[in-house]
């Protein structure tokens, strides 16, 4: 898809024969340099060159004048962009961005040239693109808001940079870059633009350094003002005080001046604190309301936002103008050739609920962990400080296989970094104690080596060699050559610790390639680049999608070494990496089913699917303006860990389960010992909607409060599953210590909870309510035999295969008194007051066949036209509570 743009017709600003080519070439570089000095646009610097030379003739000037606007407003494609067209239609010959010369682009590109930087022909091109969608310096009072969707360790801070380098030539003066959240982020960015771009000193002033972020002393009026013809630039870290210290710099400067000064500020790591984290509160983070301000104090200038993660960006309320929602254009920068992303590495999930598993394979490069538990931190921290467990096998296996990738390479000719991510968790304190294991392990291997013993290299070798094949069928190195560079490797290995407290830091700047082994945990999880990264080690995890896929540092540009990375993962981050694989692929698609069309990033909100298990897109304060679009609950868990204690409360959700069990009757389940189960059959979908309108929740339980989820859901119930039988279940302990509640003629005993503390009587936070095989109590074990159903991916495959597509309701009686309740270190004693009725429940979707909307879920902060397809009014679906 494409969006152009129609060729403005000059030739009224003059007619007449064109000037002989010497002052034709002499009133197209007066009239370049009028534009960059006076900051005004081509049609002024004509009036001002006809002005200064009135020995040119006017005619003269309108025909070069004329050449110049038809040769910038040529059809101009711009493709995969989703746009508000509205935004470049504005007065004057020129709707999208020009720059009159290539100075600072052209040292840029050279620089990259001469470094050999592959892929230079893409850049050229869509740097060029971005760049037509900023802001026309030269218009007063223009200021565009726009994204750039890139890839995970895709050259972001490359491609920026060239988008830097061009607006300045289009005539942009002031560049800002907020560069993350962390010291080691911002000083690599820094250095990466002072080395490649900000590298004449005769044209840039530096207004931070490798060591110095933005300070009060900064003076914008001296540097930007109207006699200067400099550029300024700016790295920033996304931090109250450095953004605080910018606003207050703005601020100083007069209106007019910052309307002659036009301003790029580009978001490196978007997604990261620039949301409001605080929307659904309604009221304005800390970081978000800075931002704000800065951009406020903008006259003229443009907002690019670029992350691989734009979930929460695209969620953002459109309809904040004062917010930096990319309301003017979202880009989606295609991955180069050759890039490893997350469809390469993990394969393509499906979407079929009844044959679960990849549409498309991945590469063989991805190893299980499943020793990992060991390396697990204690949760107190004063027992972290001694925590210094053993190295598992596993990661000894990715050592080893470090060193002889390492040495692959050098066979091969490939001098330069070679770097192994080692992250298991986010606590810094054991991060050194693994270092200490490791740098033992590589003087054990020293040691080893010496005298003459290969044998692990070798099983290594023979393990891996041939898992991957090098692309265009390259010859594999003989052992014998690839052993001799062993030693080499292992003299030059070092063990690094880089995070928020270490004095190291992963620095390439050094003219020594570095062989490197690199701790981390939160430091290295987003925007570092860890250059060539050969192994990951990687057993930590997150619940969210942004935070999960950005912490896959393994993404990237292998050039010939395609065939030697290996990721060793905790066993099922594989499945998840898969799954972000279709939600980015559909991402993107999203984007280019929707550009070249009438719709804008305002009025139609990119979907985004939901996981079907315990992903989340992004923090929750993240998602405050986020809608259902399109549901699906089959399967799904759900369940009520935060309850309303108070009397009243539990009264009337008695009452509501007793509404819902009218007619029938409880029957032994025998097939337990631990607990006592109670079962009935039959009950109806209606009834179990009209049972989850009438249950009165806790307000902070989101899952069963928020409006537009909890119509959405009843409108699945009874779209998709109205006619699928319901057994609900009475959960009882074996004993009768935590007393017994009467429920539907039946009597059973109260389970002992303890509830978090800070829990009180109108919110008791259990955290969680559930057992682990409750997903499949109501299935006899003699039906699945020898299924396993040890982990969840076991159990739902065991309900979809034997649950008969019947949905299940859990009921939990809670014991209510202090004195029945164990306290702990992170739990409290039930408080005083707790009404004596009180339940919790668990319910589970049934599975339902044929129709992919009853299984895929999306959402998104603004409906497309094609998802609002039911025309069913909200009274006809039991009257959603507002």
């Amino acid at each position: 898809m494409s969006w152009r743009l129609d060729s403005v017709n000059c030739m009224a600003l003059g007619e007449g024969a064109a000037p002989d080519q010497g002052l034709a070439e002499m009133i197209r570089n007066e009239l370049g340099t009028i534009v960059e000095v006076n900051h005004v646009d081509y049609r002024e610097a004509a009036e001002v060159l006809g002005r200064k030379f009135r020995s040119v003739k006017h005619s003269d000037v309108m025909w070069v004048l004329h050449e110049l606007l038809e040769d910038q407003s040529d059809d101009v494609e711009v493709r995969h962009v989703v746009i508000d067209p509205g935004s470049y239609r504005v007065q004057g010959p020129s709707t999208l961005v020009h720059p009159p010369r290539t100075e600072c682009w052209d040292r840029y590109f050279n620089r990259l040239e001469s470094k050999g930087a592959p892929g230079l022909d893409e850049l050229d091109r869509t740097t060029t693109e971005v760049v037509k969608l900023l802001a026309e310096p030269q218009a007063h009072d223009q200021k565009r808001k726009g994204l750039v969707m890139g890839n995970v360790q895709s050259g972001k801070t490359r491609h920026f940079s060239g988008v830097i380098a061009r607006a300045m030539d289009a005539g942009y003066r002031f560049v800002i870059v907020l560069s993350g959240m962390n010291n080691n982020l911002r000083e690599q960015t820094q250095s990466r633009l002072d080395g490649d771009l900000f590298i004449d000193p005769e044209a840039w002033v530096r207004l931070t350094g490798q060591d110095e972020d933005f300070t009060k002393k900064s003076n914008l009026p001296a540097t930007l003002g109207r006699k200067s013809a400099l550029w300024a630039s700016a790295v920033v870290k996304k931090n109250i005080t450095r953004l605080e210290n910018l606003r207050s710099s703005l601020s100083k400067m007069p209106v007019e001046m910052r309307r002659r000064c036009p301003i790029l500020i580009i978001d490196d790591e978007a997604d990261q604190a620039t949301p409001n984290t605080e929307a659904a509160k309604n009221r304005v983070s800390a970081i978000n309301r800075k931002l704000r301000e800065v951009w406020g104090l903008v006259e003229v200038g443009s907002y690019v936002a670029y992350t691989a993660t734009p979930f929460a960006n695209v969620l953002m309320d459109p309809d904040d103008d004062e917010d930096l929602f990319p309301s003017d254009f979202v880009y989606s920068l295609a991955p180069g050739h050759g890039y490893f992303g997350a469809e390469r590495v993990f394969g393509l999930a499906g979407t079929d609920p009844d044959h679960p598993g990849l549409d498309e394979d991945g590469l063989d490069m991805v190893r299980t962990v499943t020793d990992a538990d060991e390396l697990k931190p204690p949760s107190k921290a004063e027992d972290r400080d001694f925590f210094d467990p053993e190295l598992p096998p596993s990661l000894v296996d990715a050592v080893e296989w470090f060193i002889v990738a390492s040495a692959v390479r050098r066979v091969r000719g490939q001098h330069d970094h070679s770097s192994m991510l080692v992250h298991t968790t986010y606590y810094t304190a054991p991060h050194f104690a693994m270092q200490r294991r490791l740098r033992a392990l590589c003087e054990e291997m020293v040691t080893q080596v010496q005298d003459g013993l290969d044998k692990r290299f070798k099983e290594s070798w023979d393990r891996e060699s041939d898992r991957v094949i090098y692309p265009g069928g390259a010859d594999t190195p003989a052992w014998g050559d690839v052993w001799a560079q062993i030693p080499g490797v292992l003299h030059d290995v070092e063990v690094i610790v880089d995070n928020g407290v270490s004095e190291d830091r992963l620095n390439y700047d050094d003219d020594r390639p570095r062989t490197v082994i690199a701790v981390g945990g939160g430091t290295l999880s987003r925007g570092l680049t860890l250059e060539g990264l050969v192994v990951s080690y990687f057993t930590r995890t997150s619940n969210t999608y942004d935070t999960l896929m950005q912490m896959g540092r393994w993404f990237g540009y292998r050039t010939g070494y395609e065939d030697l990375p290996r990721i060793w993962l905790a066993k099922g981050l594989d499945t998840d990496y898969a799954f972000l694989a279709r939600v980015e692929k559909e991402l993107r698609e999203e984007i280019a089913s929707i550009s070249d069309s009438e719709h804008t990033p305002r009025d139609v909100g990119v979907r985004v699917r939901t996981h079907p298990g315990r992903l989340e897109i992004t923090g929750a304060g993240k998602m405050a303006n986020a809608k259902l679009v399109q549901i699906g609950m089959s399967g799904v868990l759900q369940q009520t860990f935060i309850v309303d204690g108070r009397p009243d409360t539990t009264a009337h959700n008695l009452r509501t389960v007793e509404k819902l069990l009218a007619g029938h009757h409880f029957q032994p389940i025998p097939w337990t010992e631990k607990r006592a189960l109670q079962i009935t059959h039959g009950v109806s979908t209606r009834a179990v909607a009209r049972f989850l309108a009438d249950f009165r929740y806790q307000e902070d339980q989101r899952t069963f409060t928020r409006p537009d989820l909890a119509g959405a859901v009843r409108q699945w119930l009874l779209g998709f599953a109205e006619r699928n039988p319901w057994n609900v279940v009475l959960v009882g302990n074996v004993t009768d210590k935590d007393g017994s509640l009467s429920i539907a003629g039946t009597t059973v005993s109260r389970l002992g909870r303890s509830p978090l503390k800070g829990s009180t009587v109108a919110k008791l936070n259990f955290k969680v309510m559930t057992s682990p095989e409750d997903r499949v109590i109501d299935i006899d074990p003699a039906r699945y035999g020898s299924s396993p159903v040890g982990s969840l991916d076991d159990q739902i495959s065991v309900r979809r295969r034997f649950g008969d597509e019947q949905g299940l309701l859990i009921l939990y009686p809670l014991g209510t008194h202090p004195e029945t309740t164990s306290p702990s270190a992170a739990r409290m004693s039930m408080p005083q007051g707790v009404g004596e009725d009180l339940l919790a429940f668990a319910i589970v979707f049934p599975y339902v066949t044929g129709d992919g909307n009853a299984s895929d879920t999306f959402v998104s902060v603004r409906p497309t036209p094609e998802a609002v397809t039911d025309d069913e009014s909200e009274d006809d679906l039991l009257g959603v509570e507002e």
